[in-house]
């Protein structure tokens, strides 16, 4: 990624990570939004194909992957979460990296929920991590149960060992102003690292 700074912004469910892109947006940075980029491999017919294959034609919802039915099945055990990662990340992460070599800036931020499982990580300069109070991220999740949140992390890398490997760690309870703040002095600092 010659000449790019790439910052992996990543954390639990509800505690911020997008907010904190756009944060970063303000400085300049460039937003890579991975999740927006998972739902846009759902339509591709290859993924489609290898998904329908192994989790059945019911995942789908009028000819497309229905996120909901194929969560359903993907988070139900680990043998399932382990395909549905094998089959969409390679496909995620090349988009990525399309998305990073044509961004117009030196600065990137990767919003990745699963940065350190897809290996996303690896290619990232610096990694900020971004925690909350259980109570506030569960006010924030208003299209999960709380039910669904831990069945789709209970495969997931323990936070606490994720955030041992960030560079950054953000705690955002809440204020706006506080939120841009931190951004803007991890920004600061690790341009004036450069």
């Amino acid at each position: 990624m010659s000449g790019k700074i790439i910052i992996g912004v990543s954390g639990e469910i509800g505690a911020g990570k997008t907010s904190f892109v756009r944060c970063l947006q303000e400085f300049g940075v460039y937003p890579v939004w991975t999740d927006d980029i998972a739902h846009d491999i759902l339509r591709l017919e290859t993924v489609k194909k290898k998904l329908v294959g192994y989790f059945g034609k019911d995942i789908l919802h009028n000819g497309e992957i229905s996120t909901k039915k194929l969560s359903a099945k993907a988070f139900r055990n680990k043998e399932n979460w382990q395909k549905l990662v094998g089959i969409t990340h390679p496909f995620i992460i090349k988009r990525v990296k399309n998305k990073i070599a044509i961004a117009d800036s030196k600065y990137i931020a990767i919003d990745a929920p699963l940065l350190f499982e897809s290996g996303l990580d690896e290619l990232c300069n610096y990694i900020v991590w971004i925690k909350a109070d259980l109570e506030i991220r569960k006010k924030r999740i208003n299209r999960l149960s709380w039910q669904e949140v831990n069945n789709r992390t209970k495969y997931l890398i323990p936070a606490g060992i994720k955030e041992k490997m960030a560079d950054f760690v953000v705690v955002n309870n809440g204020e706006k102003r506080r939120l841009m703040k931190n951004a803007q002095k991890i920004y600061s600092g690790i341009k004036s690292r450069q």
